[in-house]
């Protein structure tokens, strides 16, 4: 998710604005103790000013106590940045937990507006829980001069857990780097060659691979030439790699580990078309790389998918049924020639390239100040 985050900043420096970022990551107490965490460090990352600062992670029972000593180490940092790059006119924190916590105070303490952006699923998959998490998340989101979210569908879920107007916030989608629309071609199929599909993301229990898997299992027991390639790695690894043994599926699939930016873009250009299987996504970057080479996709009804997937640019499966994912797939095969790759790169940036989203981040933040410069008179 960092590189999300990285890219949004490039994409706000291309635009003529002057961006820094601070990134706290806790560290386990161990860590701290026997000197194995990173020590802070200020670099210039190709013209991007980044703060790095490793922070002990909070424990359970003091979580107040240790949010406050969490912000005084990022505000530390702050003040540095103002003292080499001076003081920013607006902050833009990054999921609440934890990026938001520190810039929302930091932000309050020098009377600066706040933004903050959520995309953390962890709300969604019942890992924040905590009384006083879901207490600070509230505060922020309805405090913050915006609270953007990326994805109508996570709007509507995020209101409902934390109990709150899903007027309090504004869907901004998260955006595909230009890349993926560079030296674009289409993708010619004939049935005298392998279908090729590509998945990407970590390997967890989130992301559902067992579904595709089985999917790709029940399309080669029927006589079809398929390939599968895999991107990413995560805990399930080893696990994936056993499983596409016990379905025979070895010459079938290649993983391909985890993938830089440019790799990503190079199997893509590999494939016929993209699937993701997640039990729950806010948004699907992943998606939208692919539809900005022009490949369709396929993806389970998971939550932010929604606001990407249309009938011209691919399918959303109606359950988790590894045969309706078969069925997908094998309708995708037979109507290819159907789906205009032009229309389907030109329709995703027109909503999702680093134009249309600066542009958007852009009429944000003017309103932000606006509504901060009335606050303060």
């Amino acid at each position: 998710m960092g590189t999300f985050f990285e890219e949004q900043a490039r994409g706000l420096m291309n635009a003529g604005h002057k961006v820094g970022i601070i990134y706290p990551e806790f560290v386990p107490f161990r860590g701290i103790f026997n000197n194995s965490a990173a020590p802070s460090k200020m670099y210039e990352d190709n013209g991007l000013p980044t703060f790095y600062i490793p922070v002990q992670a909070i424990l359970p029972n003091i979580r107040r106590t240790g949010y406050r000593s969490f912000i005084r180490s990022v505000e530390k940092e702050f003040k540095n940045y103002i003292t080499s790059y001076g003081t920013p006119d607006i902050i833009h924190g990054h999921s609440v937990f934890y990026g938001g916590i520190a810039g929302f105070a930091i932000a309050q303490n020098h009377h600066l507006p706040f933004v903050i952006t959520e995309h953390l699923t962890s709300f969604i998959m019942g890992t924040i829980t905590h009384k006083t998490d879901l207490q600070l998340a509230r505060r922020i989101f309805c405090e913050s001069q915006a609270s953007l979210i990326v994805s109508h569908s996570f709007k509507k879920d995020l209101s409902r857990i934390l109990q709150l107007d899903d007027k309090v916030f504004k869907v901004v989608h998260n955006m595909v780097n230009d890349l993926f629309f560079e030296n674009r071609h289409n993708k010619n199929y004939s049935p005298d060659e392998p279908f090729v599909l590509f998945t990407n993301s970590f390997l967890l229990p989130r992301k559902n691979h067992k579904l595709i898997f089985q999917a790709i299992s029940h399309l080669v027991t029927k006589g079809m030439n398929i390939k599968l390639l895999v991107g990413g790695d995560g805990e399930l690894a080893s696990a994936l790699r056993s499983l596409a043994d016990e379905l025979k599926l070895s010459h079938h699939i290649e993983f391909l580990g985890g993938l830089n930016r440019k790799q990503v873009k190079q199997n893509i250009d590999r494939s016929h078309a993209f699937l993701l299987a997640s039990f729950y996504e806010t948004f699907g970057v992943v998606l939208i790389e692919s539809l900005a080479t022009g490949r369709p996709v396929i993806t389970t009804n998971s939550g932010g998918p929604e606001d990407i997937v249309t009938p011209e640019n691919g399918i959303i499966l109606k359950d988790f049924n590894p045969v309706t994912m078969a069925s997908a797939i094998e309708h995708l095969i037979t109507n290819y020639s159907k789906y205009h790759q032009e229309k389907i790169s030109a329709d995703c940036y027109a909503q999702f390239s680093e134009k249309k989203i600066i542009s958007s981040l852009e009429e944000v933040y003017h309103k932000a100040l606006s509504a901060k410069q009335t606050t303060l008179s």
